[in-house]
């Protein structure tokens, strides 16, 4: 085996609540979770934290196969079933059925049972990361077992630049996408499907069809590798990150769709300047920056800012904190600007 359970990410969070924080935002779809009921539970109590926390408030649509003590010994392909049929009793567009670390431990052949014929269509994606994985495999996982849906299309829409991979549980998860879909504009472009993000699994059938995709984080090249040799597009590795990250930006989508990315480059490069402009007051001041922990782009990003604004790092300055995720685009970039300013001016 590749693996052992050494190699487990305990840092980064279940590989389960990867998935279901994806299928979890798709419209018509319910998900059933194979495995105890308590992975069921805990998923639930965390997702309804998370997302008390960004002011949404529809708990999405989850059922347990609920298997117990009889069917760790037995196996849990009768329970599966059973709650195949009272999901697909909710008249849904789609069934996911995600495994559980217990699930594959005692070998139930989950992909069979998802291959039976039904009135709704039934999408198997691997949840267990006792012998590996995190958050973000579970992450891949949903993303890549829903590529599955997508029809084959040799014609290019105008419906939109395909957005893959959205964290959803993210505190700024709609002001990125905004700062995103500012970005585009510069070049006549608009977002289309987000995939997943509130999407339908009618739009998970039409991603083919968009002319390039960007990807949320550089986590998700795999998924974006799929996308390409599918469906021959253009895939954009990441959100821009800072000022900087806007202008690569614009180049590298311009380029990949055969737009003049000049005009949109001045533009930008304007709002960058009134970026700067806008704190003034922050110039030549002493700080330290909080990088514990820090993403080495959030880090390489604020140091872009810092020589900009010629803020100094000094053991002695005022120390500032950096986001959890690498600042998007110029909006992203303000509002860690306007922490910083807060807390100097606490200082």
């Amino acid at each position: 085996m590749s693996r052992s359970p050494t190699d487990t990410l305990r840092s980064e969070g279940c590989t389960l609540t990867g998935v279901l924080s994806v299928t979890g935002f798709l419209k018509d779809a319910v998900t059933v979770i194979h495995g105890p009921s308590g992975c069921t539970h805990h998923n639930v109590s965390l997702l309804h934290a998370s997302l008390a926390e960004i002011d949404e408030v529809q708990i999405p649509c989850f059922l347990s196969s609920n298997i117990h003590e009889e069917e760790v010994i037995f196996g849990g392909e009768k329970a599966l079933l059973h709650a195949l049929d009272a999901a697909e009793a909710r008249d849904s567009s789609l069934i996911c059925v995600v495994s559980t670390c217990i699930a594959d431990t005692i070998g139930d052949d989950i992909a069979a049972l998802c291959s039976q014929k039904r009135s709704v269509p039934v999408i198997h994606i691997p949840g267990a990361g006792f012998l590996g994985g995190g958050f973000s495999e579970g992450i891949r996982n949903a993303l890549s077992s829903l590529l599955n849906l997508a029809e084959a299309d040799d014609m290019r829409s105008d419906d939109g630049v395909l957005i893959v991979g959205e964290k959803n549980l993210e505190y700024e998860v709609e002001e990125n996408f905004r700062e995103v879909s500012c970005l585009l504009s510069l070049l006549d472009l608009a977002p289309g499907i987000r995939f997943v993000r509130k999407a339908s699994v009618s739009d998970c059938r039409n991603i083919g069809s968009a002319p390039a995709t960007i990807l949320r984080a550089p986590s998700l090249q795999s998924v974006g590798s799929l996308l390409r040799s599918r469906f021959g597009m253009s895939v954009i590795p990441g959100f821009p990150v800072g000022p900087d990250g806007s202008i690569r930006f614009l180049e590298d989508l311009g380029d990949s769709l055969g737009v003049d990315p000049r005009p949109a480059i001045r533009d930008a490069e304007g709002m960058v300047a009134d970026l700067y402009t806008g704190f003034d007051d922050l110039r030549d001041t002493a700080i330290r920056l909080d990088c514990s922990g820090a993403d080495p782009a959030t880090v390489s990003a604020a140091r872009s800012v810092l020589h900009e604004l010629r803020m100094k790092e000094a053991s002695s300055g005022v120390l500032l904190p950096l986001p959890f995720d690498p600042p998007v685009g110029i909006a992203g970039t303000r509002r860690m600007l306007h922490s910083w300013r807060r807390c100097l001016s606490r200082a």
